[in-house]
């Protein structure tokens, strides 16, 4: 039988941290909002920039929404990943 793990002994899937600038950067250059996010997810706004700014723990699905609103790059960009974002879903961009 495994033994029971208290709930503040368990451990917490770990969080991203993202930059504020550069993750408003990404959702900008993808021409989204924080309220866009928070309605996708079924969450505040505020709840929201809780979790950007590291004062609450993300669900799985509140991050799978903040992932498809800024995309890969944005994410990468935004968690400190990399320091170039690029337009991933440009129509101007050079053929």
């Amino acid at each position: 039988m495994s033994p029971v793990i208290p709930p503040q002994e368990r451990t917490k899937s770990p969080q991203p941290t993202f930059n504020l600038r550069r993750f408003h950067a990404a959702l900008h250059i993808r021409g989204g909002t924080v309220q866009a996010v928070a309605r996708n997810a079924q969450v505040s706004d505020r709840h929201v920039w809780y979790v950007i700014t590291g004062h609450r723990h993300a669900s799985a699905r509140l991050l799978g929404v903040i992932r498809a609103a800024i995309g890969e790059s944005g994410w990468a960009f935004a968690t400190g990943q990399t320091d170039a974002l690029r337009d991933e879903g440009a129509s101007d961009g050079a053929a």
